[in-house]
């Protein structure tokens, strides 16, 4: 009987597997993809002697751009987060180096706010709104209070943009008061729910669901997706709905159901992928059709989705989209341009190539890597099931399962990816 039951448990776990394998992205591509991209990057934009990175870099070995030979701080930002993810997979080889960069970029860019430019430039709120959520990932990996304190001075920036003209809302850029803007607004909130989470204050909390409110009576679409800001000469809501803002978004309103346990940021989320899925992915090819270093962040997305909810469509659309990226946009030097799906397929070598295109790549490969898929969870159901099968025959000792460690059917080892505790331990 027992061994009529395990037969039949891997038979049903080699189906699951061919069913997945047909589905989705193979993780160690993804992974390999990833690590392919940040050493190119290493190579060709690192500046010398520094963990920080140029803005541009062309093939005759120069770099340029940026300000004072680093590139500006929203592409560090990107870089940051793909760097959260580097370290994330393997803490040892890249956690000192994750610090090395803080503290590099802290040093360069940071006069009462991140600057645009390293030891110059205007100081944008949506900036410092990137480098906080950057900061408040590499403390919830590693647990540093450097970045928790860093996080709270940079969110302290972003909070300094939000006054009550056009009924609050944080504008773009200091002393810019022509408009409040989506990024700067719904990455401050996300950032001060991020805050909330790891410290308990409650001021965070309030902050978040006050920005949010705001978000979505002014600058909302009755669909779900935001405009691109709301201007105050003419009162009302104008430009597109980026695909950024989609994205934070929803990233947004899951970490507020994990803030609240409501339910009401958990449907928001589901609505607002909902809508993009016609929005932002091609129907034909899957791909995401818009620039990368916005795009990114819906594919994050995507995958904190799928593992609040475990609904499979979201991470088979952002896999989906990736290997379309990489069959058809990476040039024979392992570069990326500016679209992820837009101008159809890359032809020949990049002349130039730009670090924030480089790090949101990246960052998108690794990110997604982790992503324990569902036969994980079918996994945990069918040995739940050989276990029931076998201990009508035997009394087994009991031991607790390792969340993190062990390999799902796909021989993948999961990783302690933000959410996968959440994920593994109520499947």
């Amino acid at each position: 009987m027992e061994r009529r039951c395990t037969l039949q448990s891997y038979a049903i776990c080699a189906v699951v597997s061919f069913w997945t394998n047909s589905l989705f992205a193979d993780p160690v591509d993804l992974r390999n993809w990833g690590m392919e991209t940040y050493t190119e990057t290493q190579r060709t934009l690192r500046i010398p002697g520094t963990n920080l990175f140029g803005e541009t870099a062309s093939l005759d070995g120069g770099i340029s751009g940026g300000l004072n030979g680093r590139a500006y701080v929203w592409p560090e930002a990107t870089q940051f987060r793909a760097l959260n993810s580097l370290t994330q997979s393997f803490p040892v080889t890249y956690g000192t180096q994750l610090r090395s960069f803080s503290d590099e970029l802290y040093a360069a860019y940071w006069n009462n706010g991140y600057r645009s430019g390293a030891g110059g430039g205007d100081r944008f709120y949506d900036d410092n709104a990137h480098v906080t959520v950057a900061l408040m990932e590499a403390y919830r990996l590693t647990l540093d209070g450097t970045y928790l304190d860093r996080a709270k001075q940079a969110y302290s920036f972003v909070k300094q943009g939000e006054d009550s003209v056009a009924g609050g809302g944080i504008y773009f850029k200091q002393a810019d008061f022509s408009s409040k803007d989506a990024i700067s607004t719904l990455q401050g909130a996300r950032s001060a729910t991020m805050l909330y989470l790891s410290t308990g204050q409650q001021s965070y909390l309030t902050d978040a669901t006050r920005l949010l409110t705001w978000a979505e009576t002014h600058i909302q679409l009755a669909d779900g997706l935001y405009y691109q800001r709301w201007s105050v000469a003419t009162n009302g809501p104008s430009g597109v709905e980026l695909v950024n803002a989609a994205g934070i978004a929803i990233s947004l309103n899951l970490e507020l159901y994990d803030a609240t346990g409501s339910s009401h940021y958990l449907s928001e989320a589901q609505r607002i992928a909902t809508r993009s899925l016609s929005r932002y992915f091609d129907a034909g090819t899957g791909r995401i059709n818009d620039e990368g270093y916005w795009a990114f962040e819906l594919v994050d997305a995507f995958d904190n989705l799928y593992l609040h909810d475990r609904n499979s469509l979201w991470l088979n659309k952002a896999e989906t989209a990736l290997t379309w990226l990489h069959t058809n946009k990476r040039d024979p030097n392992g570069h990326y341009g500016l679209f992820w799906g837009r101008n159809g397929a890359q032809v020949g070598a990049l002349a130039s190539w730009n670090l924030n295109e480089q790090a949101a790549v990246t960052r998108a490969y690794l990110y997604t890597s982790m992503i324990p898929e569902p036969s994980a969870a079918a996994l945990l159901l069918i040995s739940a099931s050989v276990g029931l099968c076998r201990r009508r025959h035997s009394r087994p000792e009991k031991r607790s399962p390792d969340l993190v460690a062990e390999p799902d059917c796909r021989g993948r080892i999961q990783h302690p990816h933000p959410a996968t505790r959440l994920f593994l331990e109520t499947s």
